[in-house]
């Protein structure tokens, strides 16, 4: 289901505190003879991870084990643990993808995002790059100063609006930070991707709520913090598509590219071109912009952005970014809500016969 929501992005600007996509058929079965053995592994293993993932929805009824109650006292109440648990499920499923180790989850974060999150519903925040930081908001007379400071630093990290009556599973709120193809940041803008592909991010707590009066829903993903942005990167290069194999189905046609470097700056913005490895067609990346360090939170000293122009993306196919004099990999395409057939080759057996000796075939 593609949700309606809205994604906003952090930049340096606040204060540090710490034609691409054809429909497709879902159940379709792909051999693996476009796939070399490792690929195949890797595909089998995403496919494999991939179905174990939670596809609940969640709405106002089912979201909470424990309502909000915005009144005195103020209590930003308690969500249903296997929200929580699926949305690291996600996480940490992306994280892998790009070739990055798990975070952490515990409940002092936790708490801390479901205040944010439960702050943000008390005032029905705006859709708008205001509410990080809770940046011009008035607090209310029942949220005491502890809660609305800790509401404060929460939200500094990813923030994603949902105006639906429908409700959503934790999959497609990660899935949408991930994309971040409806950022009102700007096009291209991809920080909310950035923040959770971090290479020194070691952990993220999870808080919703539904607004007050306004019936949005408000997801915070509280994951910006100090000692993880000075911590060593375990990657120096992360990519999106993920280099090596990467799901058809997250590259909607309005969906950014993206390569982040965690220990390279890059004053310029350089061409880009992305070729199909199977048909060896080549095409320039258009929209490309390089937001240096402006990305909040991540801890990545340069980002580049771009789209894959008219490179007709098809799955199976193996493809080659090529960042001019910066940065070049490639990945093969694979649909991860499917399944990967092996070839099987047919042996047959012959029997050979001499004079008085018969001879079998070994393996």
């Amino acid at each position: 289901m593609k949700i309606k929501k809205a994604l906003i992005a952090i930049t340096t600007s606040v204060l540090l505190a710490t034609s691409i996509a054809p429909t497709f058929s879902v159940n379709q079965s792909v051999q693996a003879a476009n796939y070399s053995k490792s690929e195949a592994a890797q595909v089998r293993k995403f496919q494999t991870e991939y179905k174990q993932l939670n596809q609940q929805t969640y709405n106002q009824n089912n979201l909470y084990v424990k309502a909000p109650n915005f009144a005195d006292p103020f209590d930003p109440g308690q969500l249903d643990a296997d929200y929580i648990q699926t949305s690291m499920d996600y996480v940490n499923y992306y994280r892998a993808l790009a070739g990055l180790p798990n975070e952490a989850n515990n409940k002092t974060i936790n708490d801390d995002a479901q205040i944010g999150a439960g702050v943000l519903a008390a005032v029905n925040a705006k859709t708008s790059l205001r509410a990080h930081g809770l940046l011009g908001y008035k607090k209310p007379k029942y949220i005491s100063n502890k809660d609305w400071n800790t509401a404060e630093s929460a939200t500094l990290g990813n923030i994603n609006f949902l105006e639906s009556d429908d409700g959503a599973t934790a999959g497609e709120i990660v899935t949408d930070l991930l994309q971040d193809d409806n950022n009102i940041a700007g096009i291209g803008d991809t920080g909310h991707r950035a923040l959770l592909l971090s290479a020194r991010a070691t952990r993220m707590g999870i808080g919703a709520a539904y607004g007050r009066s306004n019936g949005k829903f408000y997801s915070v993903q509280n994951g910006v913090f100090a000692d993880d942005i000075l911590r060593k990167p375990v990657k120096n290069t992360v990519t999106f598509p993920s280099n090596g194999v990467s799901p058809y189905e997250l590259l909607d046609s309005d969906t950014p590219w993206s390569v982040y470097f965690a220990n390279q700056k890059i004053n310029r913005t350089p061409k880009v071109y992305i070729t199909d490895m199977t048909t060896n067609k080549k095409a320039q990346a258009t929209r490309v912009h390089n937001f240096g360090s402006d990305y909040y939170g991540d801890g990545y000293s340069a980002a580049l952005t771009f789209m894959p122009g008219k490179q007709k993306l098809v799955n199976t196919h193996k493809y080659k970014v090529q960042i001019k004099g910066i940065y070049t990999y490639t990945f093969r395409l694979f649909r991860q809500n499917s399944t990967l057939k092996t070839s099987k080759k047919k042996v047959v057996k012959h029997a050979k016969k001499t004079a008085n000796k018969k001879h079998s075939n070994h393996k």
